[in-house]
């Protein structure tokens, strides 16, 4: 293992257009994303799920406040900024398992030709 920090992160200079993110993927990064949001929302949508309880009709003015905090939560939470960061994380992942993989295959190649 390298001590080196720019070794490290060669893999990184491997060009976006070489990585493919595969739908089944996007959808994983779109449920991950969804699912974090909801964790980091839990307490406003615990709250609002309180209000609505034994309520019809008056879950609307009653619930009104809360159900904007939720709501406001939701919406900071769900960007499409933070998508993009947690595709950049599995493109710079699927980055790197190529890279390690190039530096085997050529590893291979020089133990044969050293033969």
């Amino acid at each position: 293992m390298s001590n080196n920090i720019e070794e490290d992160r060669e893999y990184l200079k491997i060009p976006d257009s070489e990585i493919v993110v595969p739908s089944a993927v996007d959808s994983y990064l779109r449920q991950k994303l969804k699912e974090q949001t909801l964790k980091d929302c839990a307490p406003q949508v615990a709250a609002f799920a309180k209000c609505t309880e034994d309520k019809y009709f008056s879950v609307i003015w009653e619930c009104k406040e809360l159900q904007q905090l939720m709501k406001n939560c939701l919406v900071e939470q769900t960007t499409s900024d933070r998508l993009i960061s947690m595709k950049r994380e599995w493109i710079n992942s699927a980055k790197k398992k190529i890279y390690e993989k190039r530096q085997k295959d050529l590893n291979n190649t020089e133990n044969i030709s050293d033969k």
